[in-house]
């Protein structure tokens, strides 16, 4: 597990530290630094197949040392690091990056084995056809393009994961049979996916199980389907220690479906995953909020960040705390507090 990130001299940041959980959630104004936290994630973790160290790499492009240092304080480098802990080991992973895009590693040989799944806010959605992962790289794709792919070969064969198996009553073992009951339990529908034999496609089709009716399309069914869909599979390809990070889940998603997608998370988190959002949703934030006070994680291993800048145009992330209850005990203005503002404003407050 990724237990605390460094970041300095990187975009927006002059010099921090977040401390990681077995579910974090990144939230906050726009452009005060979330997304960049992100990258510094990817930026660290790309260095594992990156001979050269580059700034453009497997998971992220992005361009030169020129465009990504943090020119408010003028850095000449920056400096990415983590510590991570696993069942026998904890240790410090770092880069540093010059000027001259010359990079420094530290200890990336011990996290070579790290599994990590990354999916980004641009997911692939509704589409006629799905694409095969035909030269086997990485399993999911950073837009989710393979998850139909992986799910039509996996469906059959238990999940990767036995402890990540939802043990309900009449609920299948296998990989299917797992994203089957929590697409059911988000949206109400089932998914069928399928390679097209002598084609390099992948037939996807769902049905909506309250009233039995036949497969349709994808473009018959909402679009916010297709995109939990994807966020669901490639969450249940990983097992315990696996990182899985995913910028705005709540895509296209009813209110109530951002609830209960917190529950899967919560579940998965509470097994062994490490999960990282990025968020702009008050229905994710107030989702996790309910699993601590419903017990279905504990509140020590949350983390939640609210992202805002400081007078310099520094980011300066606070942590939030939720005591065991789900209560905030240390509300940040702009942390979801628009509804409340709104309704102050209607009733003349």
């Amino acid at each position: 597990m990724v237990k605390e990130l460094r970041i300095a001299g990187f975009k927006c940041f002059k010099d921090i530290k977040l401390e990681l959980n077995n579910l974090t959630l990144f939230t906050g104004v726009n452009s005060a630094g979330k997304s960049s936290a992100i990258q510094a994630i990817l930026l660290l973790l790309q260095q594992r197949q990156s001979k050269n160290g580059l700034l453009n790499g497997k998971y992220i492009k992005l361009g030169r040392f020129q465009e990504v240092r943090n020119t408010i304080i003028n850095a000449r480098k920056i400096d990415i690091g983590m510590t991570v802990k696993n069942a026998d080991d904890e240790f410090e992973c770092s880069i540093a990056i010059n000027s001259e895009e010359k990079i420094t590693k530290n200890n990336f040989e011990k996290i070579k084995g790290l599994d990590f799944v990354y999916l980004c806010a641009e997911r692939i959605g509704v589409e006629d056809v799905y694409k095969q992962n035909l030269e086997k790289e990485y399993r999911i794709g950073i837009h989710g393009e393979y998850a139909f792919d992986y799910l039509s070969k996996e469906r059959m064969n238990s999940i990767a994961e036995q402890d990540f198996r939802n043990m309900e009553e009449e609920t299948g073992s296998n990989f299917g049979n797992q994203v089957d009951y929590w697409l059911n339990y988000i949206m109400g529908y089932s998914i069928t996916a399928e390679r097209i034999p002598g084609t390099e496609i992948v037939k996807v089709s769902y049905r909506k199980n309250a009233d039995g009716s036949m497969d349709v399309k994808p473009q018959h069914v909402g679009t916010g389907i297709s995109y939990i869909s994807n966020v669901i599979i490639a969450a249940l390809s990983c097992k315990k220690g696996s990182l899985f990070v995913v910028e705005n889940p709540e895509i296209h998603l009813h209110p109530s479906a951002q609830s209960r997608l917190l529950d899967f998370f919560s579940f998965l988190a509470s097994k062994g995953l490490q999960v990282i959002i990025e968020t702009h949703s008050d229905h994710i934030f107030n989702g996790l909020r309910k699993n601590i006070n419903s017990k279905r994680i504990q509140a020590e291993d949350t983390s939640v960040y609210f992202f805002k800048q400081n007078k310099e145009l520094l980011s300066t992330p606070v942590k939030i705390l939720i005591d065991e209850n789900g209560v905030i005990k240390n509300q940040e203005k702009g942390l979801f507090d628009q509804f409340d503002e709104d309704l102050d404003e209607l009733l003349g407050l």
